[in-house]
């Protein structure tokens, strides 16, 4: 686990002890808690539910379309596959390349996708395709890859991806959309880390048809738990910024409702102490609301990492995660 992620999920564990105490009737005002924590229970909705299968067939397949060699400077599919599409041979076991069929980027390489029962394509049952396109001609990045995915005749994913690395600094940047559960997640992410200095990850992401976005930034570092989390989410019409600093084993920082306090947080990072302004403790359905917050973070280095595994053997991205 990331170390910024380490410090957070303790927080967690000591709001639900914080608060569990404030249990009673839900009083009604201006934070719709319930509302929230549905917003970003959706989201971890349609990660899950989100069919990943292009995504397992490209990693699977896309390591024989890249040059010889290993990893290298954009472009990265070799003109030798460049507008094939590659269909599932049964007896071999493996994709190869069908010259028959038309359809394929000029700039890139299709997998057609299937049914895989038993965790085994079944190539009667063919259920769309992924096209993995280079976008790299003449970039001075690494890599500039971009994955289509249609499945029964609906776009379920569409996503750029972009990495760069000089040695001292390296950065990957995702953006692109994911479908599942009947709803859309749009999504921003750049990842970029320094030799000796912290990771840091902003992001931006939306779910247009609940009216809900949200966007941050995080810094952390793998050989400590100091960092930070800076988070602004909007949900219809309230918003919710939230402010956390963990340095040296001490959390401080707070929860914004609509611009105004709402939750203070102060102490040691394993055991913080969590209060409103006035000093009254908090609901529970408000703790779940804010635990969903805070875990958010998780969610977005989980995204990342789903959205590259595909490429992760032709762009070599150990350089960051």
């Amino acid at each position: 686990m990331h170390a910024s992620a380490r410090w957070t999920a303790l927080a967690l564990v000591a709001v639900v002890a914080a608060c569990e105490n404030g249990a009673g009737p839900e009083a009604e005002d201006d934070f719709d808690a319930r509302s929230v924590a549905d917003d970003y229970a959706a989201v971890e909705q349609i990660l899950a539910s989100a069919d990943w299968q292009g995504l397992g067939v490209v990693a699977r397949a896309a390591p024989a379309v890249a040059p010889a060699g290993g990893p290298a400077g954009a472009p990265l599919i070799s003109d030798f596959h460049r507008g094939d599409t590659f269909v599932y041979d049964a007896e071999a076991g493996d994709w190869v390349v069908d010259p028959d069929r038309e359809g394929a980027p000029d700039n890139g390489v299709r997998f057609i996708l299937y049914e895989e029962p038993g965790g085994v394509p079944d190539p009667s049952q063919e259920r769309g395709w992924a096209d993995l396109i280079d976008e790299g001609d003449g970039s001075v990045e690494d890599v500039v890859l971009r994955l289509r995915v249609q499945e029964d005749g609906v776009a379920t994913m569409d996503y750029g991806l972009r990495a760069d690395h000089d040695g001292s600094r390296g950065l990957v940047a995702v953006q692109g959309f994911v479908v599942g559960d009947g709803e859309r997640l749009d999504f921003d992410v750049t990842v970029e880390g320094r030799e000796g200095g912290p990771n840091e990850i902003v992001f931006d992401m939306a779910v247009d048809e609940r009216g809900f976005a949200v966007g941050g930034n995080v810094l952390g570092s793998d050989h400590s738990d100091d960092g930070e989390v800076h988070l602004s989410a909007s949900h219809r019409t309230h918003t919710v910024d939230l402010d956390f600093v963990s340095a040296g084993g001490v959390l401080d920082g707070g929860i914004d409702l609509d611009g105004t306090p709402f939750v203070q947080v102060a102490g040691a990072a394993d055991d913080p102490v969590f209060t409103r302004p006035d000093g009254s403790p908090l609901r529970p359905l408000e703790v779940l609301a804010l635990l969903r917050v805070v875990d958010f973070t998780e969610d977005v280095f989980d995204l990342v990492e789903d959205v590259l595994d595909p490429v992760g053997e032709i762009v070599a991205l150990g350089f960051i995660l």
